[in-house]
């Protein structure tokens, strides 16, 4: 498996990039935007919205209490059982999205919440068997670039979908014509299924597969290098879900935006994170995780300054300005969602595997799934805040700035974080900046016609 990250898509792990193709455009059709408009559409508050960015997150609680499963049944068995009964979930929404059901849009909201509910406490358990899985089947040294690869491949899916979804929500008027997309996403689905029984198992001690002593859920948590990291990572997702979150409204009430118009700018940042990830998986290996997360933070710190300087009216909502703020948005995401999965699983010890991850995934869900519940709720009661004429503070200027000011936390607890043979970022940023674009320069140079 050496050589560039695109040697990793052949084999036995082509499967996985191709179950991720598939199951990555089948949930953002069920629980991304798509869901959100629809919800949206049927005049659903910023809290209401806020629930449904929670659900995905809370349910992931249930991780823990399905890790003692997990080898026991076996890793390949366990994440398919799961994936097929959230599948039914999808037809489930789709059917009460769709049909010309005799109910008012308040109780149609309630019945997909619930529905919704169910496909993520699925979603959740499951979830507890295929990180691990993946983790025993992809060998340290290239974790990096099948990562950068996993997202590239994932998000380029992810991306025709949006733009097919972006073409078919202009002329859908109705809320009821949501219910194609989300039969959509149960197709997908079952193509992801296809795939995923295609991954192949890992194999699990019989130690493992015995189980039945009681798991030390109080030590893991108290391990060093696992404890450190936990903490970061709940810190930027405390930032991120407000991110994620308030963009909605503030697109859609401050900035007039339509539904085509939120998938244009989901394609802009999407492909500059497939790019993105495409270029990082080699620096990612050679650097460490721990370098690439502050420099993430930072373009982070960036975008939301920008967006908060939008709201302010400091900068117009112009087309120049709106590549720029998705671009750092694309740029930012590809680079922390490669490098905290590299440095987990670097960290967590192959002696209880599972149960790792499953304890790391519900301490940040915690925050993940609460988080969005504040967001939306804080956005709702700072409605009627707004002060100045020209340049304007009003609620979507405090909220972008404070979620930059969680960044300087989160940074000391990043500096921290433990992780061998890792760069800082001062040293990244030098090499990006300075060292990368020298050594180009001089290749150009040395290899001139006329020289």
């Amino acid at each position: 498996m050496k050589g560039s990250g695109f040697g990793l898509a052949r084999g036995p792990l082509l499967n996985a990039f191709l179950f991720q193709v598939f199951n990555t455009s089948s949930f953002y059709l069920i629980m991304g935007l798509p869901m959100m408009l629809y919800f949206k559409k049927l005049g659903a508050s910023a809290t209401v919205l806020g629930v449904i960015a929670a659900l995905g997150a809370l349910m992931n609680i249930f991780q823990i209490p399905a890790a003692r499963f997990v080898e026991k049944i076996g890793y390949r068995t366990f994440v398919l059982r799961g994936w097929i009964s959230r599948s039914f979930m999808i037809g489930g929404v789709a059917l009460v999205v769709s049909l010309p059901l005799p109910v008012d849009e308040s109780t149609r909201q309630i019945l997909v919440l619930f529905l919704l509910f169910l496909f993520n406490i699925a979603r959740g358990i499951s979830l507890s068997g295929y990180l691990p899985w993946i983790s025993a089947i992809v060998p340290e040294s290239v974790r990096g670039r099948f990562l950068s690869m996993d997202q590239a491949a994932s998000q380029s899916a992810l991306l025709l979908t949006v733009a097919l979804s972006a073409v078919y929500l202009q002329w859908a008027e109705r809320a009821s014509a949501f219910g194609a997309l989300f039969a959509a996403s149960l197709i997908l689905a079952g193509m992801s299924l296809i795939y995923l029984k295609r991954i192949p198992d890992a194999p699990v001690s019989p130690a493992a597969k015995e189980g039945g002593e009681e798991v030390p859920w109080r030590a893991m948590l108290q391990h060093g290098p696992f404890l450190k990291l936990v903490i970061f990572h709940s810190m930027m997702m405390l930032a991120l879900s407000g991110g994620g979150l308030i963009f909605i409204p503030f697109a859609r009430d401050q900035l007039g935006c339509s539904d085509s118009k939120f998938m244009i700018l989901h394609l802009i940042w999407g492909s500059i994170f497939v790019l993105t990830s495409l270029a990082t998986g080699k620096m990612l290996d050679r650097v460490g995780s721990r370098p690439v997360l502050g420099l993430a933070a930072l373009i982070f710190g960036i975008h939301w300054l920008g967006w908060g300087a939008v709201a302010a009216h400091l900068l117009p909502f112009q087309w120049g300005i709106i590549f720029f703020q998705q671009a750092t948005a694309g740029v930012g995401l590809a680079l922390y969602n490669s490098a905290h999965m590299r440095l987990l699983m670097g960290t967590v010890p192959a002696m209880g595997r599972s149960h790792f991850f499953a304890l790391f995934s519900v301490a940040a869900s915690l925050v993940a799934g609460l988080a969005p519940l504040g967001w939306g709720l804080l956005t709702d009661a700072m409605r009627s805040v707004k002060f100045g004429t020209g340049v304007e503070v009003n609620r979507f200027v405090i909220l972008y700035v404070t979620m930059t000011l969680i960044l300087i936390p989160a940074m000391v607890a990043l500096r921290r974080i433990e992780e061998a043979r890792a760069s800082t970022t001062e040293e990244l940023l030098r090499e990006l900046v300075l060292e990368t674009p020298w050594r180009s320069i001089t290749r150009w140079w040395n290899r001139r016609p006329f020289a």
